[in-house]
């Protein structure tokens, strides 16, 4: 990846699609992820505080269907949107990465790398099943690695990251931008509305774990089910991508399979919904564009299986269908014009291994990297801020971590 500076303000060239693709006329072989490897966990309760545990973690409960998906009674998802049992979480609130530098500060002596050795006796440390290994090179949000990923095929949403660095590792909080603050400020009632639908139908298709002497996973009756988005379960995954970019990240994870035959990620599963198909283009474009960071999400967490409520314009979801996290890239490829999982995986591999380089060019982590980018934009540019109001790492994690 190359990158020219400029006064400070500096602009790293994006690849087109065909440079990604290929090598001095060749094709380029995929770029290597390693099976993202689940590390921690952490909950966030109704009130939006921080539990080192999984008490949040729900069961997965599919809604009765015939084999054909469709369901035997339709869900009502707009159920509960005008009712006290809609909590909504003030997005006013900027948490950027705050909930993974606690889960780091809790899991800090997890990370043992060669100089801690001289720290600690080296036979306590082997004995320590749980050291996850040396500090990772990069330590963000999922969603952060989603945005990032879909760049070379994204054509609606610019995305805008802070970058800071602490000793080795740099860490990764998203900026919002102009655009998405203005398209939320004068979001409609209706997009309020299917914004909530998503939300719903995780409350249908879930409940709590059986407790002894239950055998049976319980669904919470309909009208008891409090839909309040400050709660999450979150689970933090480590990765190595294409074998030189160590990558610690936290993924907010919908539901869990009730079976003592997987561990996680595989007993995983993403709800997702999505109109429902009346024509094969429509059709065609689901393939061609939603499942790219659907694909994208899921597959950054190892998560292997989507489940989607497809559902009218009223918001009744009628059916409900399984998809392979691994299956969607070979359908939509078979379809012109489509997106390229190898593509993403190489943009994402050269832009973290861009972003390393622009920290030893300006030589110092007193300073907070702002890379963005917009549609249609032919290059990834940043700048350097030594403002106080980009950093996001707080001094207690600074004097904690050091």
């Amino acid at each position: 990846m190359l990158y020219v500076v400029n006064n400070c303000s500096c602009f790293i060239t994006m690849l087109s699609l065909e440079s990604l693709l290929k090598d001095n006329g060749e094709v380029r072989q995929c770029c290597d992820i390693r099976k993202p490897t689940e590390v921690g966990r952490f909950s966030l309760d109704f009130q939006r505080k921080f539990h080192h545990d999984r008490r949040q973690m729900v069961c997965y409960i599919p809604a009765k269907a015939r084999r054909n998906g469709t369901l035997l009674q339709l869900l009502d998802l707009n159920d509960g949107y005008k009712s006290p049992r809609f909590v909504k979480r003030d997005e006013g609130v900027k948490e950027r990465l705050d909930h993974m530098l606690q889960w780091m500060v809790c899991n800090k002596r997890r990370f043992a790398g060669k100089s801690h050795f001289h720290d600690v006796k080296r036979q306590k440390v082997e004995q320590d099943q749980n050291i996850i290994g040396e500090p990772p090179d990069f330590v963000l949000w999922r969603g952060h690695l989603t945005k990032l990923m879909c760049t070379p095929f994204e054509n609606r949403d610019g995305w805008s990251m802070a970058c800071q660095k602490l000793e080795n590792t740099v860490y990764v909080s998203e900026v919002e931008t102009k655009a998405a603050a203005q398209r939320k400020a004068s979001s409609t009632e209706r997009e309020k509305l299917m914004t909530y639908w998503g939300v719903r139908f995780e409350g249908y298709m879930t409940g709590r774990f059986p407790k002894p002497p239950e055998t049976i996973s319980v669904r919470t009756p309909k009208e008891e089910t409090i839909i309040n988005t400050n709660e999450a379960f979150c689970s933090v995954f480590r990765t190595r991508v294409n074998k030189r970019h160590s990558v610690v990240y936290g993924a907010e994870v919908d539901c869990c399979k009730s079976v003592d035959v997987l561990s996680p990620p595989d007993c995983y599963v993403e709800l997702k919904t999505s109109r429902k198909f009346t024509s094969r283009k429509q059709e065609e474009n689901f393939y061609r564009y939603k499942c790219l960071k659907w694909w994208a999400q899921s597959y950054l967490a190892g998560i292997p299986q989507i489940t989607c409520g497809f559902r009218d314009d009223d918001g009744f979801v009628e059916s409900i269908r399984d998809f392979s996290t691994l299956d969607l890239p070979n359908r939509a490829m078979t379809l012109h014009n489509s997106w390229n999982p190898s593509a993403c995986l190489t943009f994402l591999d050269n832009l973290l291994q861009a972003i390393k380089e622009i920290f030893q060019a300006v030589n110092t982590s007193k300073c907070t990297i702002i890379l963005s980018w917009e549609p249609g934009d032919k290059c990834v540019s940043y700048e350097l801020s030594h403002s106080p109001k980009d950093c996001f790492l707080h001094e207690w994690y600074i004097k904690d971590m050091t």
